[in-house]
């Protein structure tokens, strides 16, 4: 195998799930302002149950049919969810108000990224194949830039964009087409067995499965078995892991 292309998941192994709580305030605020326009009154227990029921969606979604709902149709859904008379408009700002959440209270960086972004660039390209939830690509771009990490990558795959989730191929070949690799050439570095580690191994990838994050996650149990190439606790153990693989 000679490595050309790594590709990494974003939420749980570039970033961790932290500022879920403040990011639930801020879009409370955000949704209690614009129902006000129509003299609704929403009680906080009546918005966290919708907001429970739009993960619940997306979850089924996401799992069955190997598509994320961008965000106007999740904001739908919860706006529907909650009686609200229809109004695009309306929906519209509060996709945004949950899109742009993340960036008012983003995650934390997972430890030793940068360093370990910095030593994989000098040999490799690397790509983003993320799956996505209220926050869009093009919002995930400005944390990714917020952070000064944006630069390290050389191509993105998200799941609002491409039309497709993890496992689907599309989400791997998408990075990998626009850097000319082919998968047995690749390695993916992602959390999901079910989703980063299946999806990247059936297509003839090496894949990295990480655990190196302990918050909160909405993302399935972490099975015992993986069919990954290699388990890691932390980014500085993955460097030394993809020098190993790349053989």
């Amino acid at each position: 195998m000679s490595l050309k292309v790594i590709t990494i998941d974003f939420w749980n192994t570039l970033f961790d799930s932290s500022g879920g709580t403040e990011r639930n305030n801020y879009r409370l605020a955000g949704f209690i302002k614009e129902v006000d326009k129509y003299g609704i009154m929403i009680k906080a227990d009546e918005f966290n149950d919708a907001i429970k029921s739009s993960w619940e969606y997306f979850n089924n979604i996401w799992k069955n049919d190997m598509r994320t709902p961008p965000p106007f149709e999740s904001a739908e859904f919860f706006w529907k969810k909650l009686n609200l008379p229809f109004n695009a408009d309306s929906i519209n700002v509060i996709a945004n108000i949950f899109g742009d959440a993340i960036i008012a209270h983003p995650p934390n960086l997972m430890d030793g990224v940068k360093e370990a972004l910095e030593s994989l660039k000098s040999k490799y390209k690397l790509g983003i194949v993320s799956d996505t939830g209220f926050s869009p690509g093009t919002v995930l771009r400005k944390l990714l830039e917020n952070n000064s990490i944006i630069t390290y990558f050389d191509a993105f795959s998200f799941s609002d964009e491409t039309g497709v989730s993890k496992p689907h191929p599309k989400a791997y070949l998408t990075v990998l087409d626009a850097l000319g690799c082919k998968p047995e050439d690749a390695l993916h570095i992602g959390d999901i067995e079910q989703t980063d580690i299946e999806g990247a191994k059936k297509l003839g990838m090496k894949a990295i499965r990480f655990n190196g994050d302990t918050s909160f996650q909405l993302t399935p149990e972490r099975e015992e078995f993986t069919i990954a190439d290699a388990e890691a606790g932390c980014w500085e153990v993955i460097v030394k892991i993809t020098e190993k693989l790349n053989y």
